[in-house]
Protein backbone atom coordinates (compact mmCIF):
# COMPACT_ATOMS: atom_id res chain seq x y z
CA UNK A 1 0.00 0.00 0.00
CA UNK A 2 1.43 3.43 -0.81
CA UNK A 3 1.87 6.12 2.30
CA UNK A 4 1.24 9.63 0.90
CA UNK A 5 4.96 10.43 1.40
CA UNK A 6 5.85 7.63 -1.07
CA UNK A 7 3.15 8.81 -3.53
CA UNK A 8 4.79 11.62 -3.53
CA UNK A 9 7.93 10.28 -4.17
CA UNK A 10 7.28 8.08 -6.85
CA UNK A 11 5.77 11.41 -8.90
CA UNK A 12 8.83 13.03 -8.48
CA UNK A 13 11.06 10.10 -9.97
CA UNK A 14 8.33 9.84 -12.54
CA UNK A 15 8.67 13.60 -13.56
CA UNK A 16 12.25 13.31 -13.35
CA UNK A 17 12.23 10.21 -15.90
CA UNK A 18 10.09 11.61 -17.79
CA UNK A 19 12.06 14.41 -18.36
CA UNK A 20 15.50 12.22 -19.25
CA UNK A 21 16.83 13.23 -15.31
CA UNK A 22 18.05 10.74 -12.92
CA UNK A 23 16.37 10.02 -10.18
CA UNK A 24 19.64 10.47 -7.86
CA UNK A 25 19.67 14.36 -9.11
CA UNK A 26 16.44 14.75 -7.87
CA UNK A 27 16.52 13.03 -4.26
CA UNK A 28 17.96 14.90 -1.73
CA UNK A 29 20.54 13.21 0.82
CA UNK A 30 22.58 13.67 3.85
CA UNK A 31 25.46 11.27 3.13
CA UNK A 32 27.62 12.16 6.03
CA UNK A 33 25.54 14.54 8.44
CA UNK A 34 22.31 13.00 9.43
CA UNK A 35 19.02 15.41 9.02
CA UNK A 36 21.46 18.19 7.87
CA UNK A 37 23.09 20.27 5.07
CA UNK A 38 20.80 18.49 2.63
CA UNK A 39 22.46 17.68 -0.95
CA UNK A 40 21.58 16.20 -4.11
CA UNK A 41 23.62 13.81 -6.04
CA UNK A 42 24.72 15.18 -9.28
CA UNK A 43 27.73 13.09 -10.63
CA UNK A 44 27.22 14.15 -14.29
CA UNK A 45 27.48 18.32 -13.04
CA UNK A 46 30.32 20.02 -14.05
CA UNK A 47 33.27 21.63 -11.92
CA UNK A 48 32.94 18.62 -9.49
CA UNK A 49 34.41 18.64 -6.16
CA UNK A 50 37.97 18.23 -5.75
CA UNK A 51 40.22 15.48 -3.51
CA UNK A 52 41.90 17.34 -1.05
CA UNK A 53 40.48 20.55 -0.71
CA UNK A 54 40.82 22.64 1.95
CA UNK A 55 38.20 25.67 3.36
CA UNK A 56 37.83 27.97 5.94
CA UNK A 57 34.28 28.79 6.85
CA UNK A 58 34.27 31.92 8.84
CA UNK A 59 31.40 32.56 10.21
CA UNK A 60 29.75 35.64 12.04
CA UNK A 61 26.17 35.26 11.10
CA UNK A 62 23.75 35.19 14.57
CA UNK A 63 20.40 34.18 14.66
CA UNK A 64 17.39 33.34 17.01
CA UNK A 65 18.33 32.19 20.22
CA UNK A 66 16.10 29.45 19.96
CA UNK A 67 16.98 28.10 16.85
CA UNK A 68 19.99 26.28 14.70
CA UNK A 69 22.30 28.42 13.47
CA UNK A 70 21.59 28.93 9.75
CA UNK A 71 25.53 29.18 8.84
CA UNK A 72 26.11 26.09 11.11
CA UNK A 73 23.91 24.24 8.72
CA UNK A 74 25.28 25.37 5.27
CA UNK A 75 29.11 24.10 6.86
CA UNK A 76 26.71 20.54 7.18
CA UNK A 77 25.95 21.02 3.41
CA UNK A 78 29.86 21.43 2.75
CA UNK A 79 30.35 18.03 4.48
CA UNK A 80 27.76 16.68 2.67
CA UNK A 81 28.71 17.99 -0.76
CA UNK A 82 32.10 16.86 -0.90
CA UNK A 83 31.18 13.88 0.62
CA UNK A 84 28.49 12.18 -1.81
CA UNK A 85 27.16 15.01 -4.10
CA UNK A 86 29.68 14.42 -6.95
CA UNK A 87 30.82 11.85 -9.25
CA UNK A 88 33.03 10.39 -6.49
CA UNK A 89 33.33 11.41 -2.77
CA UNK A 90 36.45 13.72 -2.42
CA UNK A 91 38.25 14.27 0.71
CA UNK A 92 38.26 18.27 2.47
CA UNK A 93 39.65 19.77 5.31
CA UNK A 94 37.70 22.48 7.02
CA UNK A 95 37.95 24.75 9.44
CA UNK A 96 35.32 26.74 10.97
CA UNK A 97 35.61 29.91 12.97
CA UNK A 98 32.73 31.39 14.95
CA UNK A 99 33.25 35.52 15.92
CA UNK A 100 30.86 38.37 16.24
CA UNK A 101 27.08 37.04 16.16
CA UNK A 102 28.17 33.73 16.14
CA UNK A 103 30.41 33.31 19.15
CA UNK A 104 27.66 32.77 21.33
CA UNK A 105 27.08 29.21 19.27
CA UNK A 106 30.03 27.69 20.91
CA UNK A 107 28.73 28.10 24.49
CA UNK A 108 28.23 24.64 25.98
CA UNK A 109 24.49 23.53 26.56
CA UNK A 110 24.07 24.90 30.42
CA UNK A 111 25.97 28.22 29.85
CA UNK A 112 24.09 28.81 26.40
CA UNK A 113 20.89 28.10 28.55
CA UNK A 114 21.81 30.38 31.27
CA UNK A 115 22.36 33.33 29.13
CA UNK A 116 19.32 32.62 26.58
CA UNK A 117 17.06 31.21 28.77
CA UNK A 118 16.46 28.17 26.86
CA UNK A 119 16.62 24.39 27.48
CA UNK A 120 20.31 23.51 25.97
CA UNK A 121 21.97 25.26 22.98
CA UNK A 122 20.23 24.23 19.50
CA UNK A 123 23.73 24.26 17.17
CA UNK A 124 25.16 21.41 20.06
CA UNK A 125 24.16 18.11 18.08
CA UNK A 126 24.81 19.54 14.45
CA UNK A 127 28.52 21.01 16.23
CA UNK A 128 29.35 17.49 17.73
CA UNK A 129 27.90 15.84 14.36
CA UNK A 130 30.29 18.42 12.59
CA UNK A 131 32.99 17.70 14.81
CA UNK A 132 33.18 13.90 14.14
CA UNK A 133 33.04 14.20 10.77
CA UNK A 134 36.66 15.78 10.77
CA UNK A 135 35.73 19.61 10.40
CA UNK A 136 37.44 21.75 13.15
CA UNK A 137 35.59 24.45 15.11
CA UNK A 138 37.21 27.28 16.64
CA UNK A 139 36.48 30.34 18.20
CA UNK A 140 37.30 33.58 18.40
CA UNK A 141 39.31 34.31 21.98
CA UNK A 142 38.43 37.77 20.94
CA UNK A 143 35.06 37.89 20.48
CA UNK A 144 34.62 35.74 23.83
CA UNK A 145 35.95 38.37 26.23
CA UNK A 146 33.47 40.89 23.88
CA UNK A 147 30.81 38.68 24.66
CA UNK A 148 31.64 38.54 28.42
CA UNK A 149 31.83 35.05 28.25
CA UNK A 150 34.56 32.50 29.92
CA UNK A 151 36.48 29.99 28.36
CA UNK A 152 35.37 27.06 30.36
CA UNK A 153 32.09 27.75 28.97
CA UNK A 154 33.01 27.11 25.81
CA UNK A 155 31.47 23.24 23.88
CA UNK A 156 34.47 20.59 24.50
CA UNK A 157 34.07 20.07 20.34
CA UNK A 158 34.94 23.85 19.76
CA UNK A 159 38.56 24.64 20.61
CA UNK A 160 39.67 28.46 21.37
CA UNK A 161 41.81 30.56 19.00
CA UNK A 162 43.59 33.92 19.88
CA UNK A 163 41.12 35.42 17.11
CA UNK A 164 39.02 34.98 13.93
CA UNK A 165 41.63 37.16 12.07
CA UNK A 166 44.27 34.67 12.95
CA UNK A 167 42.13 31.98 11.80
CA UNK A 168 41.43 33.43 8.97
CA UNK A 169 45.18 34.41 8.15
CA UNK A 170 46.71 31.31 9.08
CA UNK A 171 44.33 29.06 7.02
CA UNK A 172 44.61 31.09 3.95
CA UNK A 173 48.19 31.40 4.45
CA UNK A 174 47.72 27.56 4.57
CA UNK A 175 45.85 27.18 1.18
CA UNK A 176 42.46 27.13 2.47
CA UNK A 177 39.84 29.20 0.20
CA UNK A 178 38.06 31.97 2.52
CA UNK A 179 34.02 31.48 2.25
CA UNK A 180 32.34 34.32 4.66
CA UNK A 181 29.10 33.13 6.13
CA UNK A 182 27.98 36.75 7.29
Amino acid sequence: MLTQRNSVMATVLLFAIGFGLHASEQLASYPSIAGHGEVFHLPEAQDQPRDNSKICVDVTKGGPADKLNPAIEKVARFVNIYSQAGKVPASVRISVILHGDATLVALNDAAYAKRFDTKANPNMALLRELRKAGVELLVCGQAIAHKKASHDEIADSVKVAVSGLTVNVNRQQDGYAFIPLH
